[in-house]
């Protein structure tokens, strides 16, 4: 009897609650319905703001790259910067100006042009100074025009020198020789003449650190003569002298040089003297010093840096 009351009351229960479900679904149909419209239309919002910002960036790009401005270059920067250590126009020493004239310098030109064998493993700078000699004839010009000559002799001497660049030296020079005078008319017996000279020389080097090294030589110094003239007078001159001409070096090894040069020792005229062109053909031989000591690194400890 109980059971068949509290049937009604349950099926009534169970409607209350269908009928809560159903109303809860359909609440939650409308939200979900209205949610994915915002959605839709958010995603719809976010495209249009996509599309329009892609569209001013490739309007601004065009704008920048068509524009006449960018076909422009950037004002010139140097790559390397100037700094202490680097030698500016400013900064040039004499010799550096010497390219303005055709010469070269290792502050222009490196070690060497390419040109009579280049040095590797050595340089001439090694062993910067020598010590040599040379030997040669010597065609001597007249002493007083036309009536007192000097005859052909051999021409011997010394010098010091120091090469302070790849293709600069210089070198003081001491030379002798005794040739026979000679008179227009022989009205005394011919006597020897002491000619000696003294001058220092620059050299130039055009091909550089080479083995093979030919030079040009300029310089200044004196010419001292002593002989008898045509009236058996003893003269004693001094003439200023300007050495000038041309030679070869050939490095043998770091201390041995062989060395032929073709010089005029033009001696200028005075006290009735002419000016003589005395032409020199020598051949030398150059002892070079200066050498640097031996490398004490670990590995060759015998190893010497010529």
């Amino acid at each position: 009897m109980v059971a068949d009351r509290m049937f009604p009351f349950a099926c009534l229960r169970i409607a209350a609650s269908l009928r809560a479900l159903f109303l809860v679904s359909i609440l939650c149909g409308l939200a979900r319905g209205q949610e994915l419209e915002f959605s839709a239309e958010a995603d719809e919002a976010f495209a249009d703001l996509e599309s329009q910002l892609l569209d001013s960036q490739v309007s601004e790009s065009e704008s920048e790259f068509c524009s006449p401005e960018a076909a422009q270059f950037d004002e010139w920067e140097d790559i390397l910067d100037e700094s202490p250590g680097m030698m500016t126009e400013h900064e040039l020493t004499p010799f550096d100006w010497m390219r303005h004239f055709g010469f070269r310098h290792s502050s222009t030109h490196g070690r060497n042009v390419g040109k009579g064998v280049p040095l590797e493993g050595t340089s001439w700078l090694n062993r910067p100074y020598h010590v040599d000699w040379f030997l040669g004839p010597l065609l001597g010009d007249d002493l007083i025009t036309n009536r007192v000559s000097q005859d052909n002799v051999l021409f011997g001497g010394l010098r010091i020198g120091w090469d302070f660049d790849y293709y600069w030296g210089i070198e003081w020079r001491f030379a002798w020789a005794d040739p026979r005078a000679s008179y227009s008319e022989p009205i005394i017996e011919p006597v020897d003449v002491s000619f000696f000279v003294t001058d220092v020389d620059v050299l130039y080097y055009p091909w550089g650190d080479s083995k093979v090294r030919p030079y040009l030589l300029w310089g200044f110094g004196v010419t001292q003569l002593d002989f008898r003239d045509d009236a058996g007078l003893n003269r004693h001159a001094t003439l200023a002298t300007m050495p000038f001409g041309a030679g070869v070096k050939f490095h043998q090894w770091p201390w041995l040089v062989w060395r032929m040069e073709l010089l005029n020792n033009l001696a200028f005229g005075a006290d009735d003297l002419s000016t003589m062109n005395n032409v020199s053909l020598s051949a030398g031989m150059e002892w070079r010093l200066g050498a640097r000591p031996a490398s004490y690194w670990p590995w060759r400890t015998s190893r010497k840096i010529w």
